[in-house]
């Protein structure tokens, strides 16, 4: 199933998208400011997981050079 994420412009525009959902049959489901910080650090979290992981070791070793 997709999800469909829309940002109304105005609050009037976000009472009335919200009553003709549910009118239509369709759940919502509000996302506060908090939330969409959480999805936009997960997102990065999975981007960095498929780079390259530098070992323990290696960090140490480039801090002593230092």
């Amino acid at each position: 199933m997709k999800t469909l994420i829309v940002t109304p412009k105005n609050e009037k525009d976000f009472n009335f998208l919200t009553e003709l959902l549910k009118k239509l049959g369709y759940g919502t489901k509000v996302l506060y400011e908090d939330e969409k910080e959480d999805i936009g650090l997960l997102k990065a979290m999975i981007e960095e997981k498929k780079e390259d992981y530098v070992s323990e070791d290696e960090i140490k070793k480039a801090l002593k050079k230092k």
